[in-house]
């Protein structure tokens, strides 16, 4: 190489520094007029947004079960369907790559697309649960037990436990959610049943838990074509109610798990 084009590849690292560099102070420019607004303010919805096909593909996964029913969707501060209301809560930050982008930054994680899919999947067993009243058939108590039993956010889990399936990993609990409340027993068994190629049949073949994978495989063909019981109700901290500004919930959120920095 010339000493003309050691000089222009020089040129040429320095642009590429001063570009990142300037892309860095954009993105930091950006992030501090997110991190200003309000969260209701900053015009998020799920139609055209990065979340948007992953409601699809679980429509997709719902439809090849033979379900002709989905649930409702909303963005909101957290996963999770209010209490017995069929709609599905979905974290604002997953309707925006620059939210994402600041969730990951100040809380050290985003959901990847396998998390994603697994969450649906849970929730989407509890929006069936409640839309068809399911928890009130006498066959679903004795094989998760008391729907009214008390919820509680700690619980002592048995890891070696083969009564139970094993799909989302939770913190601190690893795979043990579905022990943590019948609702969320449901929720678990119903999402390794809709997952596709889980090879349940298989995979849990020996366990006690295939019961329950096989009752919810009976009970998914029984409500097939029927009409919802519910199909919508109160929802908890829907998005445009969201009058915080996004700096402020993550404050508070740091606060609430103890995160610093």
């Amino acid at each position: 190489m010339g000493k003309q084009q050691m000089a222009m590849a020089g040129h040429e690292r320095q642009q590429g520094s001063n570009q990142s560099q300037v892309q860095a102070g954009d993105w930091e420019a950006v992030r501090q007029r997110l991190l200003a607004k309000r969260i209701s303010d900053l015009g998020l919805r799920i139609k055209g947004s990065p979340i948007e096909p992953f409601i699809r593909q679980l429509r997709r996964e719902l439809a090849a079960k033979g379900l002709d029913y989905a649930p409702g969707f909303y963005l909101t501060d957290s996963w999770g369907c209010p209490d017995r209301v069929p709609t599905i809560g979905i974290p604002f930050y997953l309707a925006s790559d620059s939210l994402g982008q600041i969730e990951k930054e100040l809380t050290g994680s985003l959901e990847n697309i396998q998390m994603i899919m697994q969450i649906l999947r849970h929730e989407a067993g509890h929006a069936i649960n409640y839309a068809f009243r399911l928890w009130e058939q006498p066959k679903w108590e004795e094989i998760f037990g008391p729907f009214s039993k008390p919820y509680r956010d700690a619980f002592q889990p048995n890891p070696w436990s083969r009564r139970f399936v094993r799909h989302i990993c939770s913190t601190p609990y690893r795979y043990t959610y579905a022990q943590k409340h019948p609702d969320e027993d449901f929720a678990e068994t119903f999402a390794v049943w809709l997952t596709p190629r889980s090879g349940w049949r298989r995979k849990y073949h020996g366990w006690p838990v295939i019961e329950k994978l096989r009752y919810v495989d009976r009970l998914m063909r029984k409500i097939c074509g029927q009409e919802p019981l519910r199909k919508r109700g109160r929802l908890v901290n829907p998005v445009r109610e969201l009058a915080l500004p996004l700096g402020e919930h993550y404050r508070r959120q740091a606060k609430k798990y103890g995160r610093t920095g």
